[in-house]
């Protein structure tokens, strides 16, 4: 059958200049000779993620299969109930500390598995979907963080990691957020500029002294050399997109910066809703946010930490609060996922239903890190049987190879990703 190009995004807003930032429109997809749009507009990934595990007992289905009866804890997704699935038995088989439930959860990465070196980290999923998706976005992905005053999280400043292993910044303020997606530029175009250039020269002035020491370098440094480029190549594509983006105006804001005092729940809910408006305006395609917990436990009267939740017995008071705790967390979950469901694709879709959103820690509780919870929601482009528990092979199966499913739903083409030996059956047949 006769294609017809698409308009690019690109030529568009070269033709039109600066006066105009435009949002993904149907005159972007692909045509057949008809004129009628493909029925396939971009697939999105979310990853959700959080310390200290949840309440074990009332978190997860007590048997497989669609008739599930809803858990405690999960109840308040209701609503959703065929557009999500819980997966049991998932575990990042080579995850050792108990108090790092973010640091490995999207790399799967043996941290302490790499010869003279105390820590390092793989890639992370996110990025790897990231250089597929993001290519016509603003921003390839974003990171979304939280303070880390209460533990639980492990090393890292987001759920994000580089190519190289190293950590990537994510934004902890909402208006901070706000700011990057829809403030006006306070910094003349031509100071921008001027500024990117400048970074570009840096690196290209570190590079030129770092190859010049290379063939001088043992064995050990010039693989820390090696190491060292890789992060430099990260942040020289990162420098690239900004510039291939810095005459384009940013969208209109869909609502009004925030402002006041947030309470923890507030600021997740002001998150998910920045989340939303950047998913709106395909401003990104990959979103990871770090969430904050210990303030939940605040906004809902119990004075007590999350670390304590990890260590009680059912039906204390620690337990209680973890209960509310994971309720709150899956309320605004599902808001997050009202939200998805309200956002039209050009073809009358919604971007639920062209999204993965995966929830979920790497310890389940107290100390274990088998079985971590676990849950997926989004019909990723169709396909997906939703609305299911499944549980697969005792501990046995890695978490890894659910990010291998899903990175090959995105369009991915790999064929193994850290430690997976197979893709996941049954939700991705």
């Amino acid at each position: 059958m006769l294609h017809v190009d698409p308009v690019s995004r690109r030529a568009v807003l070269r033709g039109i200049g600066t006066t105009l930032s435009l949002p993904l429109l149907e005159s972007f997809l692909p045509r057949t000779a008809f004129g009628a749009p493909a029925p396939k507009p971009p697939k999105r990934a979310v990853f959700l993620s959080y310390s200290w595990g949840v309440a074990e007992d009332d978190w997860f289905p007590k048997t497989a299969g669609a008739d599930y009866e809803m858990p405690r804890c999960l109840e308040p997704l209701a609503r959703h109930r065929e557009d999500f699935s819980v997966l049991s038995h998932l575990t990042n088989k080579r995850a050792t500390n108990g108090h790092w439930g973010c640091t490995t959860w999207l790399t799967s990465a043996d941290v302490n598995g790499t010869p003279g070196k105390q820590f390092q980290n793989g890639v992370s999923v996110d990025q790897v979907a990231a250089r597929k998706l993001g290519v016509e976005t603003r921003f390839e992905s974003l990171e979304l963080s939280c303070p880390t005053d209460g533990g639980g999280f492990g090393p890292g400043l987001s759920l994000a990691w580089s190519e190289s292993g190293s950590p990537i910044a994510g934004e902890t303020s909402p208006v901070a957020l706000y700011d990057r997606l829809f403030g006006a530029a306070e910094v003349p175009l031509q100071e921008r500029q001027y500024r990117l250039r400048k970074d570009q020269s840096v690196l290209d002035a570190i590079l030129v002294d770092a190859r010049g020491l290379h063939g001088k370098l043992s064995k050990p440094d010039r693989e820390k050399i090696d190491e060292y480029f890789q992060s430099v190549r990260d942040v020289e594509r990162r420098i690239d997109k900004a510039e291939e983006w810095l005459e384009r105006p940013k969208p209109e804001a869909p609502f009004g910066r925030p402002g006041g005092k947030l309470s923890t729940s507030d600021t997740i809910k002001v998150m998910y809703d920045l989340m939303a408006a950047a998913i709106r305006t395909d401003t990104t395609r990959v979103i990871t946010y770090r969430q904050p917990v210990e303030g939940i436990f605040a906004d809902l009267g119990f004075k007590v930490g999350g670390h304590k939740t990890t260590h009680c017995p059912r039906g204390s008071e620690a337990y209680r609060a973890s209960i509310a705790r994971d309720r709150r967390q899956i309320e605004l979950l599902a808001y997050l996922i009202d939200q998805l469901k309200d956002i039209k694709d050009p073809d009358g879709s919604t971007v639920f239903d062209n999204s993965l959103v995966v929830y979920g820690s790497g310890i389940r509780t107290n100390h274990h890190l088998t079985d971590t919870p676990t849950l997926v929601a989004g019909h990723g482009g169709g396909g997906l049987n939703q609305g299911r528990s499944y549980v697969y092979e005792s501990n046995q199966t890695p978490l890894a190879n659910l990010w291998l499913s899903l990175l090959r739903r995105v369009g991915v083409d790999c064929d193994q990703f850290a430690d997976s030996d197979g893709t996941l059956p049954g939700l991705f047949a």
